[in-house]
């Protein structure tokens, strides 16, 4: 017959029960302590990230309020830069009156236009290039002033591919006849 487990247990030196049981709470408890530290560790470690990604956001956006003044003063002096270049770059609904004015300033100079034509626009990135083919006819001193008037516009005009030839006139005096590119520009970006 099988005993009463109770009874054999009884048997075993107080000495044995003792150190068993104590293996048995080291266990537990060492068991314990593993689980909740390594959970606490994990939580500490992102706790940790958490922190150096808030501390890192923290220096980041007070060099922005620190430099703000510099800022606001850079983002000034760009718009001003942009206004400047936009009086240079006309917007196409300035072109005609561009023209318009190119066109005036060789009357005023003395030229007299053969041709003056509109070529297709070349657009680049941030502007368009509006050529115009011009074929014009005057005196040396008078194609010199219309040249240094069209430098002088505060809008940008290019002038390229001179072809001049020199004839007579009609009293006998020396004429040039010039063919050339007036190339002028336009703003593509936004803005108003």
């Amino acid at each position: 017959m099988a005993g009463n487990p109770l009874d054999k247990l009884n048997k075993i030196p107080v000495l044995y029960k003792v150190i068993a049981l104590s293996i048995i709470l080291v266990g537990i408890v060492v068991g314990q302590y593993m689980t909740t530290w390594t959970e606490l560790e994990k939580k500490s470690e992102s706790l940790r990230r958490e922190r150096d990604d808030l501390d890192r956001k923290y220096k980041e956006q007070k060099a922005v309020a620190d430099n703000l003044p510099t800022f606001q003063q850079n983002t000034k002096k760009l718009e001003e830069d942009l206004n400047a270049a936009l009086t240079q770059l006309p917007r196409s609904k300035e072109i005609p009156s561009l023209l318009r004015d190119i066109f005036t300033l060789g009357m005023k100079s003395g030229v007299e236009f053969k041709s003056f034509e509109p070529q297709k626009e070349a657009n680049k990135s941030l502007y368009a290039e509006l050529p115009l083919k011009l074929q014009i006819v005057g005196g040396y001193h008078e194609i010199a002033v219309f040249f240094d008037r069209i430098g002088k516009m505060s809008r940008i005009v290019n002038v390229s591919n001179l072809d001049v030839n020199s004839s007579k006139g009609k009293d006998g005096e020396d004429v040039l006849n010039i063919a050339c590119t007036a190339t002028t520009f336009m703003f593509l970006g936004g803005g108003s």
